[in-house]
C-alpha cells in the first residue's frame, strides 16, 4: 500500500445490493444476515464525479460495502478531518487541497492539474506563471498587455472555501488576494457557463471537468519554455507547472479489516488507477 503521511451538502448512497432468488426448498435453520459496511467520505466539487466513479466499480465487486458520498466545500472538509473533534462514523475526504491541520493522515491517488480557461474566442496563445498573478489580483485589466485583443479582462474566481481556489492561490498568488472585482462561480459548472458567456473571461478549474464550452490555455514555466496545456501525461510528467496531489485523507490511518483500508489500498492499484487514469495524472 503506497501510504503517505501528510499534513452542497448532497448525499448519494451507491450501493449494489445481494439478489435473493426465491424458490421452494425445504425449512431451514435461520442464518444472520450479512451487514453492509458503509464506508463515509467528504467531497468537493473537483473529487466528486471521481469518487462516484470509483465507488460504482468497488462495490460491483464487493457488495457488502456502501459508499456513502457527502459532497462539501473545503470547509466541511477541515472541520470533518479536524482531530480535536470525534467523528462517528469515520470521515475520509477526497481532496486535492490538504487542510492546514496537525496529525492528518493522507495516501496518494494520483495528480490532478489546475486548468487556466478562457472564453473559446479569445486569441492569446499563452501564459506564464506571473501573467496569472497579474492577471488575478488586478494588475493587468486588459488583454491588450499581453499581446491579445483590446478587450477588458474579467476575472471568475471559485468561492474562498473551494479546495481548487486555495490550490491555484498556494501554486500561483501565494500571499497576495485575488482581486475584488473577481466574478464567484459557486460550481465547476458555473464557472464553465460564466466563462465561456463572456469574451475576456479567465477562470480556474480541475483539468478532469473541464468541456468544450471554454478554451484551456497552456501555460510556460520560464520566458522561452514549450507552452505546456494540462493533460494526465503533462501532469504525471512534471512538465504543467500548476499541479497538486489526489488524496485520500483522514484524521488517522485505516487499520485492516476497517473496510476503509481495502477501498485506499484497491484505489492505489491497477484497476481503480485505470479509472483514475481517464482524467487525472495516475500513480506511477
Amino acid at each position: 500500500m503506497k501510504c503517505a503521511a501528510g499534513r452542497k451538502t448532497k448525499r448519494t448512497l451507491v450501493v449494489v445490493t445481494l439478489a435473493l432468488a426465491s424458490c421452494r426448498a425445504p425449512m431451514q435453520a435461520p442464518t444472520s444476515t450479512p451487514e453492509v459496511v458503509p464506508l463515509y467520505f467528504v467531497t468537493s466539487s473537483s473529487t466528486d464525479s471521481l469518487l462516484r466513479s470509483l465507488a460504482a466499480t468497488y462495490t460491483r465487486e464487493n457488495s457488502l460495502v456502501a459508499i456513502v458520498d457527502q459532497a462539501a466545500n473545503g470547509t466541511s472538509i477541515a472541520v470533518a478531518l479536524d482531530p480535536t473533534q470525534s467523528s462517528d462514523p469515520p470521515l475520509y475526504a477526497l481532496t486535492t487541497y490538504l487542510p492546514n491541520l496537525d496529525h492528518l493522515w493522507a495516501a496518494p491517488l494520483g495528480q490532478d492539474g489546475i486548468a487556466i480557461v478562457v472564453h473559446p474566442r479569445l486569441n492569446i496563445p499563452q501564459l506564464s506563471a506571473d501573467d496569472l498573478r497579474q492577471i488575478f489580483t488586478g494588475v493587468v485589466e486588459n488583454w491588450l498587455e499581453l499581446g491579445g485583443p483590446d478587450l477588458a479582462i474579467t476575472v471568475v474566481s471559485r468561492d474562498a472555501e473551494s479546495d481548487t481556489r486555495r490550490v491555484f492561490e498556494q501554486l500561483v498568488l501565494g500571499q497576495r488576494q485575488i482581486t475584488y472585482n473577481a466574478l464567484l462561480a459557486l460550481t465547476d459548472s458555473a464557472m464553465l457557463d460564466v466563462v465561456a458567456q463572456i469574451p475576456g473571461a479567465i477562470g480556474f478549474m480541475s483539468m478532469a471537468l473541464v468541456s468544450g464550452q471554454v478554451r484551456v490555455l497552456p501555460l510556460v514555466g520560464e520566458v522561452g519554455d514549450t507552452p505546456v496545456l494540462p493533460t494526465p501525461l503533462t501532469v504525471a510528467e512534471g512538465t504543467y507547472p500548476l499541479r497538486t496531489p489526489l488524496l485520500i485523507v483522514g484524521s488517522k490511518p485505516p487499520e485492516p479489516g476497517d473496510g476503509y483500508y481495502e477501498f485506499i489500498v484497491w484505489a492505489q492499484q491497477r484497476q481503480a488507477q485505470q479509472i483514475i487514469g481517464e482524467r487525472y495524472a495516475p500513480l506511477p
